[in-house]
């Protein structure tokens, strides 16, 4: 017993003794990763090997996503590790500003509409200074970079020497145009200003610096492990060099030669190897290629070794490295969260925030904190959040602090669609946001063409709680031209067959039922107008018939969505179900056409509604995306005083997004089902060929007799099929597309469109 004691206390004494033996007696040994985007993954590959062979690593320096490679394996993160986080979807994710679907709260967004662009305006700033200073949301790469970092840092003590591997990372600071070599702090931050790529991430500051990606003035550091470090014997690994000519089509390599300066890629040592992959160029964020870039830097490492061997005569063998990665990482505090301090807020918005984030519940975990955080990077009142976990030794907890900026109290939103049919419509939103206790939303749009004119003026109150509400109003005029939507071969001065108003006030309610989901419950007042002839033979002297329905409408609805576009979808699915009841008044006024001219029908309408749609796409297989589309409309709803307005009256069935511009008497009906098979063919990342088809079964169909009063046709009698099919671009501003599209309808069957943009509409009075 004694000697088996005996046994791992020596074995313990000789552990903690190697560093000092080998500061002593072995050779030190530094690796230094450049900075070279996606290609930087081979570096992985390059320690692998290194690390396989025994090949001591006392010393890390690193750029960019070198830093990233070298700061997770000085903290403790073992090669295969490494390439799991790189290879992963999140990761993939990070690299093209993506956030993870479950941190997408639906309940939080908008409705749809058809913006094309937003800018946020502060008043107090130059236009120069309301320009987005990037592209690519950062908000899950910042929160994952502190929980991937904060454990060594603590370990650490917030020093970089005292990581697993001693180890520095390199920024630019723009402002004295020099580079800056970060040695202790947030380990997790600083890694992150090394990433910084300009204008591509938004830049972090640190000690009031504003920083950026390290490769700008220095994308090899091998200089700062010589004076930090003073190794005997220096591993490069380059995987970039000095950039060559600007391609006149790739934004991101003249914003490359516009900010980086040349780098020396030299040692700057007697001994020492440069390894230097053979990665092809791709561009600086496709990951797609990491496991081959792995393997290359892999390969090339092990090719090199016989040369790495002859100047590096010390090893480490793979009980030791083991062990002391073991015994750091069992070192690192779990992330059990005391306290959350904020800054960059007001008394008002920080309690907003607390109230988000904590619900009043002390001595949190970071796990627990997680959705309720992206909970709030999703609010639209919220700009920025920077976070960091600081450890507190004395209290063996974390303290959580969040640097955050509050939105722009006013947004600009403009959009609209480009048709070679009649519905070109520009469209226009401005919102003001202001955050207290609670959440503040003011907006108003404006739609204008000749097809569609719309005027929006809404508010919504968001409560922060652990479920939370908002409440909210809206005012809306709607007014739809049918006619004008229509193509005509020689111009026409008769007045349009059909015009709708739809005007309501509406207030409602809502909470969500998971991150996906929400119930909305709401009250409506409506006027709904619509003027009409009920046949085409008129001239410019006679008058429509008009119809006049003054309503109320009570209405529930859950709604789940994780469409991935708010029109052409390729991915997700969204499930609708709304019950509603309304309860009005029709007034009818005959026109010069009708035989009485001037003649008034009153009649009360009452009836139930419900509603329940499914809009899914299956998984990808191979350049094909498969779904379908499934809809069912129950109704008690009566007919109107005549035939027109009673079809004006029924629910449409509008399934892709020409149907909503136009009118299709044979796919109206209060009563029906509908399905739809849809089939996407991938022609690149933003090129789709999509078509769908879809039947439409009335129950009863609403028909018209001899004198031009409704009544209801037999159960099941008729049904229509409806085609559309034809090629998408998904532009940065929206989808540009020209399709073919046929609907069985007695005008108008077949016709190809072009389209910019979105036939997106505000909502109607009736659901």
């Amino acid at each position: 017993m004694k000697s088996g004691l005996l046994k791992i206390f020596c074995f313990l004494l000789v552990v903690s003794l190697m560093p000092a033996f080998n500061s002593v007696f072995g050779q030190k040994v530094a690796v230094v990763l450049s900075g070279g985007g996606s290609r930087g993954t081979a570096h992985i590959g390059v320690l692998r090997a290194l690390e396989e062979n025994n090949i001591p690593i006392d010393y890390i320096t690193g750029t960019s996503i070198g830093a990233l490679v070298g700061g997770m394996y000085a903290s403790g993160y073992s090669t295969d590790e490494i390439e799991v986080f790189f290879t992963s979807e999140m990761f993939a994710r990070w690299a093209n500003g993506n956030l993870d679907p479950k941190y997408s709260y639906y309940y939080k967004k908008d409705a749809d509409d058809a913006s094309w662009v937003s800018f946020n305006i502060d008043l107090k700033k130059s236009f120069s200074a309301i320009l987005p200073t990037n592209f690519i949301s950062p908000v899950e790469m910042d929160f994952q970079l502190m929980e991937l970092f904060a454990g060594a840092s603590a370990t650490a003590g917030y020093n970089f020497d005292s990581l697993f591997i001693p180890f520095r990372c390199v920024a630019s600071d723009i402002d004295s145009n020099k580079s800056v070599v970060l040695r202790s702090g947030d380990l997790g931050k600083s890694i992150r200003a090394s990433l910084t790529f300009p204008f591509y991430f938004k830049p972090v500051e640190i000690d009031d610096k504003l920083l950026f990606d390290g490769g700008m003035y220095n994308n090899f550091p091998s200089d700062v492990a010589i004076r930090d470090f003073h190794p005997d014997i220096i591993i490069g690994s380059k995987v970039s060099g000095n950039y060559p000519k600007s391609d006149p089509d790739d934004i991101l390599t003249q914003i490359q030669n516009m900010l980086m300066s040349d780098t020396d890629f030299s040692l700057k040592i007697d001994s020492g190897i440069m390894i230097e992959p053979p990665v092809v160029k791709v561009s600086l964020v496709d990951f797609s290629t990491a496991k081959s870039f792995i393997q290359i830097g892999y390969d090339e490492t092990n090719r090199r070794m016989d040369e790495i061997k002859k100047i590096v005569s010390h090893r480490h063998d793979d009980f030791y490295v083991d062990s002391l990665r073991r015994n750091f990482n069992h070192r690192k505090p779990a992330y059990r969260v005391d306290s959350i301090y904020i800054s960059g807020l007001n008394k008002g918005e920080a309690a907003y925030v607390y109230q988000t984030l904590t619900h009043k519940s002390p001595n949190t975990t970071l796990g627990l904190i997680e959705p309720e955080y992206f909970k709030l990077a999703a609010d639209n009142k919220i700009k920025q959040i920077v976070p960091s976990l600081k450890y507190d030794e004395a209290a063996g907890n974390y303290d959580l602090f969040l640097k955050i900026k509050p939105a722009d109290k006013f947004v600009t939103k403009f959009g609209g669609n480009i048709s070679s049919r009649g519905a070109n419509q520009a469209f226009v939103e401005l919102q003001y946001k202001r955050l207290f206790r609670n959440a503040l939303q003011v907006r108003s749009n404006v739609y204008f063409g000749k097809f569609y004119t719309s005027v929006l003026l809404g508010t919504r109150l968001d409560i922060p709680m652990k479920t939370p509400l908002s409440f909210g109003a809206q005012l809306v005029y709607n007014h739809f031209d049918y006619f004008k939507s229509s193509i005509h071969f020689f111009e026409d001065v008769t007045p349009s067959f059909l015009v709708q108003d739809d005007n309501y006030f509406r207030v409602f309610a809502s909470l969500p039922t998971t991150n996906k989901g929400k119930f909305v419950a709401d009250f409506t007042i409506g006027i709904l107008e619509n003027q009409y002839y009920q046949d085409n033979s008129f001239t410019r002297e006679d008058t429509t018939d008009k119809t006049r329905f003054s309503c109320m409408a009570a209405s529930l609805s859950w709604d789940i969505n994780t469409l991935n576009r708010k029109q052409y979808a390729t991915a997700g699915a969204r499930f609708l179900i709304n019950v509603s009841y309304i309860n009005g008044d029709e007034k009818f006024t005959s026109g010069s056409l009708s035989g009485s001219n001037g003649d008034e029908i009153r009649n009360s309408h009452q009836w139930f509604a419900a509603k329940v749609a499914w809009d899914n796409y299956f998984e990808k297989i191979g350049p094909f995306t498969f779904g379908f589309y499934g809809e069912v409309r129950l109704s008690t709803q009566d007919l109107f005083s005549n035939y027109t307005s009673s079809l004006l009256a029924a629910p449409a069935f509008e399934p892709v997004p020409e149907s909503k511009s136009i009118f299709l008497s044979n796919f109206r009906a209060y009563n029906y089902g509908a399905f739809g098979l849809k089939a996407i063919y991938y022609l690149g990342k933003r090129f789709d060929l999509r078509a769908e088809s879809y039947l439409f079964q009335p129950y009863e169909q609403i028909m018209v007799d001899d004198e031009n009063m409704p009544y209801l046709g037999k159960q099941f009698d008729a049904r229509y099929f409806s085609f559309s099919g034809g090629l998408v671009y998904h532009s940065f501003i929206g989808p540009m597309s020209i399709t073919f599209n046929y609907f069985d309808n007695p005008e108008e069957q077949a016709f190809f469109a072009f389209n910019i943009g979105y036939i997106i509409f505000n909502d109607r009075a009736l659901k």
